[in-house]
C-alpha cells in the first residue's frame, strides 16, 4: 500500500516524479532537532538523502523490495531500510518525527486504511513527535464542477533518460469523484527503440475534514496546516494540503492555522 506497490517499475518511477518544489527543504526544517526519523513510502530515498546528514538514526519503510534495493543505491549504508506496509508495519516506538512525503497517504486505497496507518502512527510517535505528511489539496478538486469525471485525453508529459534510452512519457488520468479517486495512466516510449512500457498510479485523494476525523480517531491532533511548502497557510484555494500532527494532548499551541 506504499507509494511504490503501484504497477510501476520502480526505476521508471524514480526518472519522472522527483517531488515537488520546496519539499526537500521544508523536510530539512521539520526534522531539525529530531534523532529518530521514520518515513512511510520511502520509495527511492529522495527525501531520506536530503536527511541522512543531519539526523542520527533514520529508517525508511516501503512496500516494495524493488523500490528498496533502489533506494539503497541511493544512500548511506547507516539508513536503515525495511519491507512493510503503511497499515501494518512493526518498527519499535520513540521516533521523533514520521514522514509520509509526496502524496503517500493516498496511495491508501481508502479511508480506513488511512486511518490504521494513523493509528500505527500513534505508536510509534515519541511523546513530543511529530507526524508530517503532505500531498495535494483534495478540497478545491473534490468541489470544482470543472473537473469532468472519466478519461481525459493523452498528452506528452515529459522527457526522462533511464535503462540507458530515453523515453517520451505521456499520462492519461481517469478521476472518479465519488470515489475521491484518480487513475492515471503513463505510457514510456523509448525513442531510439520504441520500446513501450505502461505503468499506473491510484490515488484516493483526502479532504480536509476527513483527514483531521482520522487523525483524532487514532489519538492524534492537528498542529498546524500548510497550503504549500513555503509554509503559506493552508484555505480553500491552496494546491497542497501540508499537515503536522501530534499525539493529543502532548504539546501547546499551534503555529499557523488553528483547527
Amino acid at each position: 500500500m506504499l507509494m511504490m506497490s503501484m504497477d510501476y517499475p520502480a526505476d521508471l518511477y524514480a526518472s519522472l516524479h522527483n517531488g515537488n518544489d520546496g519539499d526537500e527543504d521544508f523536510y530539512r526544517a521539520v526534522c531539525v532537532g529530531a534523532d529518530r526519523v521514520l518515513e512511510l513510502g520511502c520509495g527511492s530515498g529522495r527525501i531520506l538523502a536530503v536527511l541522512a546528514d543531519q539526523v542520527t538514526e533514520l529508517l525508511g519503510v516501503d512496500s516494495s523490495e524493488e523500490t528498496l534495493a533502489l533506494a539503497r543505491t541511493n544512500l548511506p549504508a547507516s539508513v536503515e531500510l525495511r519491507r512493510g506496509d503503511m497499515e501494518t508495519f512493526e518498527v519499535g516506538s520513540g521516533f521523533d518525527r514520521v514522514l509520509i512525503p509526496f502524496n503517500g497517504i493516498y496511495c491508501l486505497p481508502d479511508l480506513e486504511g488511512v486511518r490504521r496507518t494513523f493509528v500505527q502512527v500513534e505508536k510509534v510517535l515519541a511523546a513530543d513527535g511529530l507526524l508530517v505528511f503532505d500531498g495535494y489539496a483534495g478540497d478545491p478538486i473534490h468541489e470544482d464542477d470543472s473537473c469532468d469525471e472519466g478519461f481525459d485525453e493523452e498528452e506528452q508529459i515529459a522527457t526522462v533518460d533511464a535503462r540507458g534510452k530515453r523515453w517520451q512519457v505521456f499520462e492519461q488520468s481517469e478521476y472518479e469523484r465519488s470515489a475521491q479517486r484518480f487513475t492515471v495512466h503513463y505510457r514510456y516510449l523509448a525513442e531510439d527503440s520504441g520500446e513501450e512500457i505502461l505503468a499506473t498510479i491510484r490515488h484516493r485523494y483526502l479532504r480536509l475534514e476527513e483527514t483531521l476525523e482520522a487523525l483524532e480517531d487514532a489519538g492524534l491532533e492537528p498542529v498546524v496546516a500548510h497550503g504549500d511548502f513555503d509554509q503559506r497557510v493552508y484555505d480553500r484555494d491552496s494546491e497542497r494540503m501540508i499537515i503536522t500532527a501530534r499525539k493529543k494532548g502532548k504539546l501547546s499551541g499551534c503555529v499557523t492555522h488553528r483547527f
